[in-house]
Protein backbone atom coordinates (compact mmCIF):
# COMPACT_ATOMS: atom_id res chain seq x y z
CA UNK A 1 0.00 0.00 0.00
CA UNK A 2 1.85 3.26 -0.84
CA UNK A 3 0.76 5.91 0.67
CA UNK A 4 2.37 9.66 -0.20
CA UNK A 5 1.82 12.59 1.84
CA UNK A 6 -0.32 15.86 0.79
CA UNK A 7 0.76 19.28 0.36
CA UNK A 8 -0.83 20.87 3.81
CA UNK A 9 -1.12 24.21 4.27
CA UNK A 10 -2.71 25.22 7.63
CA UNK A 11 -6.28 27.30 7.42
CA UNK A 12 -6.58 30.36 8.45
CA UNK A 13 -8.39 29.92 11.86
CA UNK A 14 -6.75 26.72 12.50
CA UNK A 15 -6.03 27.35 15.97
CA UNK A 16 -9.91 27.67 16.51
CA UNK A 17 -10.75 24.30 14.18
CA UNK A 18 -8.16 22.42 16.52
CA UNK A 19 -10.17 23.83 19.66
CA UNK A 20 -13.42 22.50 18.40
CA UNK A 21 -11.97 19.03 17.89
CA UNK A 22 -10.71 18.97 21.15
CA UNK A 23 -13.63 20.15 23.02
CA UNK A 24 -15.93 18.17 21.47
CA UNK A 25 -13.64 15.21 22.21
CA UNK A 26 -12.31 15.69 25.83
CA UNK A 27 -14.95 13.60 27.08
CA UNK A 28 -15.05 10.72 24.12
CA UNK A 29 -14.07 7.61 25.17
CA UNK A 30 -11.07 5.45 23.19
CA UNK A 31 -12.46 3.41 20.92
CA UNK A 32 -10.66 1.21 18.26
CA UNK A 33 -10.63 3.01 14.51
CA UNK A 34 -12.97 5.43 15.89
CA UNK A 35 -11.31 7.67 18.77
CA UNK A 36 -7.92 5.94 19.36
CA UNK A 37 -4.50 7.56 19.04
CA UNK A 38 -4.41 7.47 14.90
CA UNK A 39 -7.85 8.86 14.30
CA UNK A 40 -7.33 11.49 16.63
CA UNK A 41 -4.28 12.65 15.34
CA UNK A 42 -5.46 12.50 11.53
CA UNK A 43 -8.85 14.51 12.77
CA UNK A 44 -6.48 17.25 14.47
CA UNK A 45 -4.33 17.57 10.97
CA UNK A 46 -8.07 17.64 9.30
CA UNK A 47 -8.84 20.53 11.83
CA UNK A 48 -5.76 21.94 10.89
CA UNK A 49 -5.39 22.20 7.53
CA UNK A 50 -8.93 20.26 5.87
CA UNK A 51 -7.32 17.34 4.45
CA UNK A 52 -7.83 13.73 6.15
CA UNK A 53 -4.37 12.40 5.97
CA UNK A 54 -5.88 8.76 6.67
CA UNK A 55 -8.46 9.10 4.19
CA UNK A 56 -8.74 5.23 3.01
CA UNK A 57 -7.16 3.92 6.14
CA UNK A 58 -10.48 5.39 7.96
CA UNK A 59 -12.82 1.89 8.80
CA UNK A 60 -9.74 -0.24 8.23
CA UNK A 61 -10.23 -1.69 11.41
CA UNK A 62 -12.37 -1.90 14.55
CA UNK A 63 -9.92 -3.83 17.26
CA UNK A 64 -6.25 -3.88 18.57
CA UNK A 65 -5.24 -6.96 16.64
CA UNK A 66 -6.76 -5.11 13.50
CA UNK A 67 -4.92 -1.95 14.05
CA UNK A 68 -1.39 -3.83 14.72
CA UNK A 69 -2.16 -5.62 11.16
CA UNK A 70 -2.58 -2.58 9.48
CA UNK A 71 0.09 -0.58 11.16
CA UNK A 72 2.70 -3.72 10.62
CA UNK A 73 1.35 -3.60 6.78
CA UNK A 74 2.16 -0.05 6.43
CA UNK A 75 6.02 -0.73 8.23
CA UNK A 76 5.13 0.37 11.87
CA UNK A 77 3.90 3.65 13.47
CA UNK A 78 6.78 5.71 12.43
CA UNK A 79 6.80 4.64 8.66
CA UNK A 80 2.98 5.09 8.40
CA UNK A 81 2.85 8.39 9.97
CA UNK A 82 5.92 9.56 7.60
CA UNK A 83 4.14 8.10 4.53
CA UNK A 84 1.21 10.29 5.68
CA UNK A 85 2.72 13.54 6.97
CA UNK A 86 6.50 13.34 5.31
CA UNK A 87 9.92 13.72 6.94
CA UNK A 88 9.89 14.37 11.02
CA UNK A 89 10.79 17.21 12.19
CA UNK A 90 13.70 18.02 15.46
CA UNK A 91 11.48 17.07 18.11
CA UNK A 92 12.17 20.32 20.23
CA UNK A 93 10.43 21.94 17.11
CA UNK A 94 7.39 20.29 17.17
CA UNK A 95 4.78 23.13 17.80
CA UNK A 96 0.87 23.03 18.76
CA UNK A 97 -0.73 21.39 16.44
CA UNK A 98 1.74 19.50 15.51
CA UNK A 99 1.92 15.19 15.78
CA UNK A 100 4.20 12.95 18.34
CA UNK A 101 4.72 9.76 18.23
CA UNK A 102 4.97 8.90 21.93
CA UNK A 103 6.44 5.97 24.04
CA UNK A 104 4.23 5.26 27.29
CA UNK A 105 3.76 2.48 29.17
CA UNK A 106 5.80 0.32 26.38
CA UNK A 107 3.63 1.17 24.02
CA UNK A 108 3.86 4.14 21.17
CA UNK A 109 0.78 5.93 20.64
CA UNK A 110 0.02 9.02 18.57
CA UNK A 111 -0.57 12.49 20.07
CA UNK A 112 -1.37 16.13 19.39
CA UNK A 113 1.05 18.90 20.60
CA UNK A 114 -0.64 21.39 22.29
CA UNK A 115 2.64 23.65 23.92
CA UNK A 116 2.89 22.44 27.01
CA UNK A 117 1.96 18.77 27.17
CA UNK A 118 0.73 16.44 24.46
CA UNK A 119 -2.66 15.25 23.80
CA UNK A 120 -3.94 11.69 23.05
CA UNK A 121 -7.12 9.62 23.69
CA UNK A 122 -7.86 7.77 26.73
CA UNK A 123 -9.91 5.65 28.38
CA UNK A 124 -12.67 8.00 29.31
CA UNK A 125 -11.28 11.14 26.96
CA UNK A 126 -8.51 13.15 25.82
CA UNK A 127 -5.63 12.94 28.27
CA UNK A 128 -2.83 15.45 28.50
CA UNK A 129 0.13 14.01 28.75
CA UNK A 130 3.42 16.14 30.93
CA UNK A 131 6.77 15.68 29.79
CA UNK A 132 6.04 13.01 27.46
CA UNK A 133 9.00 10.78 25.95
CA UNK A 134 8.45 11.62 22.47
CA UNK A 135 10.27 9.46 19.73
CA UNK A 136 9.58 11.50 16.58
CA UNK A 137 7.54 14.65 16.05
CA UNK A 138 6.06 15.58 12.15
CA UNK A 139 5.16 19.04 10.75
CA UNK A 140 1.50 20.03 10.21
CA UNK A 141 1.76 22.99 7.46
Amino acid sequence: MMLRPPLLTRLRDWPERLDALLRAHACTPFTWGRHDCCTFAADAVRAVTGVDVMGSLRGQYSTAAGARRLTSELGGLNAAVTRLLGTPIAQAAATVGDVLLLTQDARELLAVCNGTAAIAPGRTGLQAIAAPQVLAAWRIA
